[in-house]
């Protein structure tokens, strides 16, 4: 998980709708009606939008949408504990199948890590087999906050470790290549759609290339 791009504004299709698509929504979860939280209309006014935030990654495991996993539309707030923020644009993020099932509708009141408004990056530590851990410099409450972010998202689960390895495994046999295909493999890796950025940043930081590890940010916030 790393911060995501700067949230653009809201769709105009949302704008317009907000407060209709937020009342049929409220009267299907009041058992007045039936039907998803969405329409399919609905839903295709916010995608692309919203994965213009990640470059097209689940903002909460980072692995690729459409590709690795199927792109879901996620409430920060569970829009079963908060009906009246189903459609609110800073309550929504872009994330996979997997990340949002287990995630499902709990209410963490505020313990889950935000991606588009703080730097989550900074709260990890990515073990030698691929598994996120807390950052060991955190303090107390940084530190719950981190350890609940992965239990609710499920952030250790056995696929994602091993795509974690995998991406870590990259960047140190480019880090001790001296060939012509170093920038072509630099080229690959910094491209902001490349998954696993909070990988690819703690490596180089391990590898004592800090600077390029914020170059590596830098370009995922502005885009090329």
């Amino acid at each position: 998980m790393v911060r995501t791009r700067r949230r653009p504004a809201a769709p105009a299709g949302l704008i317009q709708n907000k407060r209709a698509w937020t009342v049929r929504w409220q009267e299907i979860q009041a058992g007045r009606s039936r039907g998803e939280w969405a329409t399919k209309n609905a839903k295709k006014v916010l995608k692309d939008p919203l994965l213009s935030l990640t470059w097209g990654k689940c903002s909460f495991c980072e692995g690729r949408l459409g590709a690795q996993a199927f792109a879901q539309i996620e409430h920060y707030i569970s829009r079963k504990v908060a009906p009246h923020r189903a459609f609110e644009w800073r309550n929504l993020l872009p994330v996979c199948q997997v990340c949002n099932t287990f995630k499902g509708h709990t209410d963490h009141g505020g313990s889950l890590l935000k991606p588009d408004s703080e730097d989550p990056e900074s709260f990890f530590w990515i073990g030698p087999e691929g598994d996120i851990q807390p950052h060991p410099a955190l303090n107390a409450e940084k530190a719950l906050r981190a350890t609940e972010t992965i239990r609710i998202c499920g952030l250790n689960r056995g696929e994602l470790r091993e795509a974690r390895q995998e991406v870590a495994n990259t960047v140190r046999q480019w880090l001790a290549r001296s060939d012509a295909l170093v920038q072509e493999e630099w080229d690959k890796i910094s491209n902001p759609r490349f998954p696993y950025k909070i990988v690819v940043r703690h490596i180089l930081a391990l590898g004592k290339l800090p600077k390029l590890a914020a170059f590596d940010r830098r370009l995922f916030q502005r885009g090329t």
